[in-house]
């Protein structure tokens, strides 16, 4: 490759690797979080907040147990609270960063109100919160206490740090029965859709300005259009738990939950996405989601997924079972595009021999007579153009998969892994990614050295998303590459085999023996 060529590119690697972003985190590649409670002054006012943070989201709650900033991250494991020397935080990255967004924007979460007793807005004795921690059963708690007015609520939060889920508990002694809780969100949307379904009712939503109250809910729901960087606040009645909401839609979408007495709620606040929803237990509520194509092929891969755990026991050896049946299912389609790539690749000195020949030659005529020989060459080789678009059909199978892996949450990890979930650690599996990519490319070209230099560099770029992949991901295209690098090799000696007696020369007949007489016949006389 040209250095002026390579240079430029290698830049372009070493920006992506560095980080773009000013305001944002450098990429931290890999280091699965360890899910915490961090206590300290992230408003900069008066008191300390208190901040659970873990791989898929960091929340932060005031003395009130009211969630002040509710991050949710793009990418698992991003680290954006970094801590400093002193034993400090530094914060600035959490709040200023493009790339995640506080889902209550300027207001709060778990808020409890009541006519004349409870308002947020007004000062409140408060005590330090007790916070507790059990990662093997996917816990964090935190008891928060305050006492307005006379009346003292308590409020126990229970998140989950392997989903985006958590469980809210709100009992108050000397004060009212009744109280509304709030639910705002979702930050950056101008208008999401709001939306509730009553027990045994119909789905109720109201979509820009204006207010609807749902009595006795099943579930209420703020969301943004599905996608992979949408969000979702869902809360749902447990225990007994009756409860009423108003919703308001618009730009200051919000969700009131009227309740009496000790409540009960779970409550999920996290990506609007098929995979998460559907480990969370939310897919099956009516109204809720309808997923497309893709992501009918994902549930599949899901369920599939956890069938083959049943037996196994481990994620790693899911993943491994999965793509061998996969690439398995997928062989004859696999073996017709491989056949197709060969059979180009067998061809390539004689087109390159076909081009030559009528390169300065542009008349209609010329031109008519190259397309006739490259029709014969495609004639002689069995060759079919159409069958290159059998390269696009797997992708809908191959999409579906990355999806579905990239969103699952695992509560274990393989080999050297701690996480499935976040890139590895040790840089190990991106290497052999580009060793593996690297393979497949030199099967694909090997007879167009030209074409081979051409296209390596592209891995430079593509060695960057291997850095910042889910290590499950990770694993499943180095494992499936190499299952396809071992079928092309297949296919390329078949191919050649095959083709081995196309286009040589007929003989020339042998020379006479030499002292044999001619025999010479004259022509008629007239």
């Amino acid at each position: 490759m040209k250095t002026r060529t390579l240079l430029p590119l290698t830049a372009l690697g070493a920006l992506l690797l560095t980080g773009c972003s000013t305001t944002g985190p450098l990429p931290t590649f890999g280091k699965a979080i360890t899910p915490e409670w961090i206590s300290a002054d992230f408003d900069g006012q008066p008191g300390e907040e208190y901040i659970a943070t873990s791989n898929l989201q960091d929340v932060v709650f005031n003395a009130r147990g009211e969630v002040i900033g509710w991050y949710v991250k793009s990418y698992a494991g991003t680290p954006f609270i970094k801590k400093r020397a002193d034993g400090t935080y530094d914060f600035s990255a959490l709040k200023n960063s493009k790339t995640i967004v506080n889902m209550v924007g300027d207001r709060k979460a778990l808020a409890v109100t009541a006519d004349g007793v409870l308002d947020p807005a007004q000062p409140a004795q408060t005590t330090a919160p007790q916070l507790t921690q059990n990662l093997s059963q996917n816990r964090q708690e935190a008891v928060f206490r305050y006492t307005q007015n006379g009346a003292t609520v308590t409020k126990t939060v229970t998140l989950h740090p392997r989903n985006f889920k958590m469980d809210v508990q709100t009992s108050i002694a000397g004060g009212p029965t009744n109280y509304t809780m709030l639910f705002p969100g979702l930050g950056k949307a101008d208008n999401p859709s709001v939306k509730a379904v009553p027990v045994g009712g119909q789905l109720a939503a109201v979509q820009g300005s204006g207010t609807l109250s749902v009595p006795n809910i099943q579930y209420a729901a703020l969301q943004e259009k599905p996608s992979q960087v949408a969000h979702a606040l869902i809360v749902r009645p447990q225990d007994g738990t009756t409860a009423n909401a108003t919703l308001t839609g618009g730009p200051q979408g919000l969700i009131a939950v009227q309740l009496s007495g000790p409540s009960n709620l779970e409550v999920y606040g996290g990506k609007n996405e098929l995979v998460h929803l559907y480990q969370s237990g939310y897919t099956s509520l009516p109204g809720l989601f309808d997923p497309n194509p893709f992501g009918k092929i994902s549930l599949l891969i899901v369920k599939l997924m956890e069938t083959l755990y049943k037996f196994v026991g481990n994620w790693g050896l899911v993943i491994v079972l999965l793509t061998i049946l996969l690439r398995l299912i997928m062989w004859p389609l696999m073996q017709a595009q491989g056949r197709t790539t060969a059979r180009m690749q067998v061809m390539q000195p004689r087109i390159k021999e076909i081009q030559d020949k009528y390169k300065e030659r542009k008349d209609v005529e010329s031109q008519r007579a190259m397309q006739q020989e490259m029709q014969q060459l495609y004639r002689d080789h069995n060759f079919n153009p159409a069958g290159c678009f059998s390269t696009f059909l797997p992708f809908p199978v191959l999409i579906a998969l990355w999806s579905t892996i990239r969103n699952f949450e695992f509560d274990s990890g393989f080999l050297w892994l701690p996480d499935l979930a976040v890139p590895d650690p040790f840089y190990i599996l991106a290497l052999i990614y580009l060793i593996v990519n690297i393979g497949q490319l030199y099967v694909m070209t090997r007879k167009n050295p030209d074409m081979f230099r051409q296209q390596a560099f592209i891995y430079i770029i593509f060695l960057y998303f291997a850095l910042t992949f889910p290590a499950g991901v990770t694993i499943y295209i180095i494992l499936s590459t190499l299952i396809g690098i071992g079928q092309q090799i297949l296919i390329n000696k078949q191919v050649e085999k095959e083709t081995a007696t196309i286009g040589q020369t007929v003989q020339k007949a042998p020379a006479r023996p030499a002292g044999k007489p001619r025999k010479t016949i004259d022509a008629p006389r007239e």
